[in-house]
């Protein structure tokens, strides 16, 4: 069976780093990441080890924070079905597992945006 193996930066020659630890840890740490354009920002300052790896892996990290806001994703999502509106409630999920959720328990159902 193959495992993932760690997202690393091409410039780091140290051990491998898996980007989503880092980011983890960030949140562990109550440091919330956030997009400023291409540079990523915190709400606070970051312990000196953390900074480190924030910085050295500051492009994947930003490049993984883009992906995640193209698919939104939210527990609560508006659906039509035969006319009437409701909310499906659940996990996290994107709208495209929303609208599968939904078909699958009725086939005639519509995300509304």
């Amino acid at each position: 069976m193959r495992t993932a193996t760690p997202v690393r930066h091409p410039e780091s020659h140290g051990p491998r780093t898996n980007v989503f630890e880092i980011i983890r840890r960030a949140r562990d740490e109550g440091i919330a990441l956030k997009l400023n354009g291409d540079r990523l920002k915190a709400n606070d300052i970051p312990p000196p080890a953390l900074m480190g790896e924030l910085l050295a892996h500051e492009a994947l990290i930003v490049e993984l924070l883009k992906a995640a806001e193209e698919y939104p994703r939210r527990r609560a999502w508006a659906v039509s079905v035969s006319g009437y509106r409701f909310f499906l409630i659940g996990p996290c999920m994107s709208r495209t597992q929303a609208l599968a959720l939904a078909r699958w328990r009725w086939k005639e159902a519509e995300i509304l945006d």
